[in-house]
């Protein structure tokens, strides 16, 4: 069972950094075979198309970016949104591999329903962890859930646009945790 593990490893390990490196047209399952040093049977074996190949790969690249999110402390104080912030808002300026598979993922997605769908997921989740981080900070759920609703949509949008903006990344932090203070702290 080790052996199998390891060469699943192996084919996720070499068709994220396709991904990363050359998109979603670049993960071919021939390429993936030769890189990890592999027949294109013996890859077929573990993922027999390549949206099997792409749900796995998902299933990897999400699951750790969850773990990531799921790390930061849950918030007890208004001062403690600005570092959850920085950290979110930081993808943005260093055009991160999250970013980069992210964008790669939000391509595919409108033609491939499986990655739609499990980005759909994704996003539930990530909606999830995020209330969890924020429901001290909020005066009821109303809020809560509008501030996460302004929160995620923005840093999704502000990955793809930061470099481009004209207000640094301390200001864009500041600006957005006075938006989500105020929408956090209303009885709505």
């Amino acid at each position: 069972m080790a052996k199998k593990s390891k060469k699943v490893d192996m084919i996720l390990d070499v068709a994220i950094e396709l991904l990363r490196s050359e998109g979603d047209y670049g993960v071919t399952m021939r390429k993936v075979a030769s890189i990890a040093d592999m027949s294109l049977s013996n890859v077929q074996y573990y993922f027999k198309t390549k949206d099997e190949l792409l749900k796995a790969m998902a299933d990897r690249y999400f699951q750790q970016c969850l773990e990531e999110v799921a790390s930061y402390p849950i918030l007890d104080k208004q001062e403690d949104l600005k570092p959850l912030l920085a950290r979110f808002l930081s993808h943005g300026h260093e055009l991160s591999d999250m970013c980069r598979i992210f964008r790669e993922y939000w391509a595919i997605s409108t033609r491939n329903e499986t990655v739609d769908d499990y980005l759909r997921e994704y996003y539930c989740s990530m909606v999830a962890l995020t209330q969890d981080k924020l429901r001290p900070l909020a005066a009821c759920e109303t809020s809560l859930s509008k501030a996460v609703s302004v929160l995620i949509p923005f840093v999704e949008g502000y990955t793809i646009s930061a470099k481009s903006l004209s207000h640094d990344l301390q200001s864009m932090i500041a600006t957005l945790d006075t938006i989500l203070l105020e929408i956090l702290s209303s009885e709505l």
